[in-house]
C-alpha cells in the first residue's frame, strides 16, 4: 500500500484554506447553533445547524458533506461558505464525520447515516425540512454524497452495507468537483490506500463502482467542475451516465472571464465572484424543487 504523509499534507491544505478565509466573519442575520452531536465519536460526531433570524417554521434544508480526500477537512473549514447558503432562506447542516487513516472505510457513509437518523428523530426542532432536504458535497465529499444518495435510491444497493439506510429521500442534490467512478478499473483501493486499506473483499468489491447501481431514482442533480479542477474530467462522464438513466441532471463548467485558473472546489472562497454565481446556481436549482 502506498503511503502518504497525512500530517503534512493536512497542514499544507490547512494552511491555505485558513488563508482563504482569512477576514471572513460570520453573518448577524443567522441563528447558529454549534456543536450538536450526531453519534459516540466525539468531536468526529458533531455539527452546526444555520438559519436565518425570525425563522419560526420548516425550511428547505441543505445537508452539505464536506470535502477533503477522506483524511481532512471539518465543519469549522466550511462555516462561511454553508453560513451564506443558509442566509438565502435554507437550513443548513454543516457536520464532521470520522476521517482516514484512523477511520477506514465505510466510516463516513456511517456517520451520515448516523446523521440523518438524528435529523429525522429531532430536526423539526431546529427548523429543518424533512420533506425538502437537499445535499451538497464536493472533491470526497461529492463522491460521498453520490455514494450515500445512491443508498437512499436504491434498495438492491442498500443491501450491501451492515447498516440500516435511514429512511430518507432527497428532493436533489449538488455534486462539486467530486471524485466519481471510483473501483471503475478494478483497483479500489488505489487512489485513496489510507482509506480504504490493504484488502480488497467480496463485500467491498461489490459496493463499487457505485455508477453501476445509480438508477432513474436518482433525484435531480447540480454537477460541477471548473476548467483547472484536477478531477474536472470525471464530471462529463458522471452527467451523460446520470442523464442515460433518466436523471434530471444540470451541468456547469466554471471558468474566470479573463481566463486565469480557476482549480479544485473554487465555490468554497466567499470572497469570489465565481463563487457566488456557481452557489446562486445551486441554490436556484434547488429552489425549483423546495416547493414540490
Amino acid at each position: 500500500m502506498a503511503t502518504f504523509d497525512i500530517p503534512t499534507m493536512r497542514d499544507q491544505i490547512r494552511e491555505h484554506d485558513e488563508k482563504r478565509d482569512a477576514g471572513l466573519t460570520e453573518p448577524d442575520t443567522l441563528e447558529i447553533i454549534k456543536d450538536l452531536s450526531y453519534g459516540p465519536y466525539g468531536i468526529e460526531n458533531t455539527f452546526d445547524i444555520y438559519y436565518p433570524i425570525g425563522t419560526t417554521t420548516c425550511l428547505p434544508t441543505i445537508i452539505n458533506i464536506h470535502g477533503g480526500g477522506f483524511f481532512y477537512g471539518d465543519k469549522e473549514l466550511y462555516r462561511f461558505y454553508t453560513m451564506y447558503l443558509a442566509t438565502q432562506g435554507f437550513t443548513v447542516v454543516n457536520f464532521n464525520y470520522r476521517l482516514a487513516p484512523d477511520h477506514q472505510y465505510p466510516a463516513p457513509l456511517e456517520d451520515t447515516n448516523a446523521l440523518m437518523n438524528w435529523l429525522i428523530e429531532h430536526g423539526q426542532s431546529y427548523y429543518i425540512d424533512l420533506d425538502h432536504l437537499f445535499l451538497v458535497g464536493d472533491s470526497a465529499g461529492a463522491q460521498l454524497v453520490e455514494q450515500y444518495t445512491t443508498l437512499t435510491s436504491n434498495s438492491v444497493y442498500a443491501q450491501n452495507f451492515p447498516f440500516k439506510v435511514a429512511a430518507i429521500q432527497f428532493k436533489a442534490v449538488a455534486l462539486n468537483c467530486g471524485a466519481y467512478f471510483i473501483g471503475e478499473d478494478g483497483a479500489i483501493n488505489q487512489d485513496f490506500p489510507f482509506y480504504f486499506g490493504d484488502t480488497i473483499t467480496p463485500t467491498l468489491e461489490s459496493q463499487f463502482p457505485v455508477e453501476r447501481y445509480i438508477t432513474d431514482s436518482f433525484p435531480p442533480t447540480f454537477v460541477t467542475t471548473a476548467t483547472h479542477d484536477m478531477l474536472k474530467d470525471l464530471a462529463q462522464p458522471l452527467v451523460a451516465l446520470l442523464q442515460s438513466k433518466g436523471v434530471e441532471t444540470t451541468y456547469r463548467l466554471y471558468a474566470n472571464q479573463d481566463h486565469s485558473e480557476l482549480g479544485h472546489v473554487f465555490h468554497l472562497n466567499q470572497k469570489s465572484d465565481i463563487a457566488k454565481q456557481c452557489n446562486n446556481d445551486e441554490l436556484a436549482f434547488f429552489k425549483e424543487f423546495s416547493l414540490k
